[in-house]
């Protein structure tokens, strides 16, 4: 069937460029549960900026590279469409739900997940969900769909720490041609947000600049870019 929007996925979320704070335990599941004969559901929960969107959109990129039919759908952009969009979806072989913690007042979508979750088995289909709470605590009224969330792995992915961000920023940066050198890093994460899908912004604005101005991404060139009023606070930043 036809989304009612078109979804794009950022084609450098990938396996191979998140940083894996669990030595590659995380990414090396999710990509063996793509093939697994026995596995229904992956559900991943962390917060915000912690790397699900990234990884579910990695499982999407890997899924096409092997011919496995897949869809993302990322909840804040879906909700306000009639869950009669998730009929006719056990068709794929995979599905990825991001921020499925969006659905936790509306109980027509959750019974619709629950009643896609029963086809996907039948067909034997895969569910991965990402949400910023475990299945329990999420709040969900219908309880069969928290079992069913239950059924497979549940995987907690904590906040990246500053050395984390740090090396995506850097990944980001080299996947461009750019070289963000440590000092331009730290002084990313001491005078912005420490938001990171904030910081990948800021990076991607300073490589705009960067060619147009035709110089380094260096210290004096964030200054002059940035004004005091586009910094945020670095206290309580998460």
């Amino acid at each position: 069937m036809q989304l009612p929007l078109p979804i794009q996925l950022n084609e450098n979320a990938r396996f191979e460029n998140f940083v894996d704070s669990h030595d590659a335990f995380l990414t090396a599941a999710l990509s063996a549960f793509i093939f697994a004969e026995t596995e229904t559901v992956f559900y991943l929960w962390g917060p915000a900026s912690a790397g699900k969107t990234h990884l579910l959109q990695a499982v999407c990129q890997q899924a096409g590279e092997q011919s496995v039919m897949s869809n993302y759908l990322p909840m804040l952009e879906l909700l306000d469409y009639s869950p009669e969009i998730l009929q006719g979806m056990e068709s794929m072989a995979l599905i990825c739900v991001d921020d499925i913690q969006m659905i936790v007042d509306r109980p027509d979508w959750q019974e619709a997940f629950f009643n896609l979750f029963n086809r996907m088995r039948e067909a034997g289909g895969k569910l991965v969900f990402a949400a910023i709470a475990s299945p329990r605590e999420s709040g969900f009224s219908l309880r069969d769909l928290v079992s069913r969330l239950e059924w497979g792995q549940v995987f907690h992915l904590p906040s990246a720490d500053d050395e984390q961000k740090k090396q995506v920023l850097q990944q980001r940066a080299k996947q461009k041609g750019l070289q963000l050198d440590e000092d331009v890093a730290r002084y990313l994460l001491n005078h912005f947000s420490r938001d990171l899908s904030h910081l990948i912004s800021v990076l991607d604005r300073l490589d705009q600049e960067s060619l147009i101005r035709k110089r380094r991404i260096t210290i004096p060139l964030i200054r002059d870019v940035f004004s005091e009023a586009d910094k945020l606070p670095v206290k309580g930043d998460q």
